[in-house]
């Protein structure tokens, strides 16, 4: 069970960084690829949430949503 509660926390990880940079412009390549690639590994995830949610504007909360709940599956591992 380590295992999978350590995978989640990185996963977690990964998604806190990704809405970090989502404030940051991405005009150098290095931010850039760094960015897509993590988008590609969060938006299996996250996408499906974020069809799922009404609009609310402009605010992104499916990250939010995702991550409590990894953190609630972590927790109760």
């Amino acid at each position: 069970m380590g295992l999978v509660r350590m995978v989640l926390m990185i996963y977690v990880y990964i998604l806190v960084a990704t809405a970090l940079l989502s404030w940051f412009p991405s005009n150098g390549a290095p931010l850039q690829s760094v960015k897509r690639a993590l988008h590609l590994i969060t938006e299996p995830v996250v996408g499906p949430v974020r069809k799922a949610l009404p609009s609310t504007g402009g605010i992104d909360f499916s990250v939010m949503i995702v991550t409590l709940v990894l953190l609630f599956i972590a927790r109760i591992i």
